[in-house]
């Protein structure tokens, strides 16, 4: 009796598991700049989960982690402010053979991960109308070249001769952790394999 509730709490921990592991997952980041005279604000978002629910992590301006739906958290807490420390002088770091596997292996999760969405819209001025230009051009050039209905550049110029930005971005990635850990674990094998 004992072993049968083992074995079926075993074997509903192991299904739950692998149900987590290879449902698609996105990871969503987004961004708001407002940049008008001296007056700087702005935020971002880092969700991981589904289109409404998951985690929800904000870096900027103030760290907060928050979990369940991403308009209304079920659980949230935010962590202190930092205060600034003493610089340390950092050594320089010498080249490493064991980067070339993490390279390799970094390569290979990529091909798991999808682009879902990227969005840029919003005021753009700077103080000299010059750099304006060329920002709003590079922009309209990308645009006009990749023409998805994934991606939307929408910059309005505002040639003011003063800082005059607003900002908001947003791109989404889609990936399923089972099938790029599973990535990351054939190409670690085959440099260990080939290394051998």
């Amino acid at each position: 009796m004992v072993l049968n509730i083992i074995l079926w709490s075993l074997t509903a921990l192991i299904a739950a598991l692998l149900l987590i592991m290879f449902i698609p997952y996105r990871l969503a980041v987004s961004g708001n700049i407002q940049w008008i005279a001296k007056h700087k604000s702005g935020n971002t978002d880092i969700r991981l989960g589904g289109l409404n629910y998951g985690i929800l992590i904000s870096p900027f301006p103030s760290t907060q982690i928050g979990i369940g739906r991403f308009d209304k958290p079920l659980f949230s807490f935010s962590f202190p402010k930092k205060s600034k420390s003493k610089t340390k002088k950092h050594k320089p770091k010498k080249k490493n053979k064991l980067t070339i596997p993490y390279l390799k292996i970094g390569k290979a999760t990529l091909k798991g991960i999808h682009f879902d969405q990227f969005s840029l819209v919003g005021d753009l001025g700077l103080p000299n109308p010059m750099h304006t230009g060329l920002v709003y051009g590079w922009s309209q050039s990308m645009a006009g070249v990749i023409r998805s209905k994934k991606i939307d550049i929408d910059i309005n110029p505002q040639f003011n001769n003063r800082f005059e930005t607003d900002m908001k971005g947003y791109f989404r990635l889609k990936f399923i952790p089972g099938k790029v850990l599973w990535q990351a674990i054939k190409t670690y094998f085959k440099f260990r394999k080939g290394k051998e």
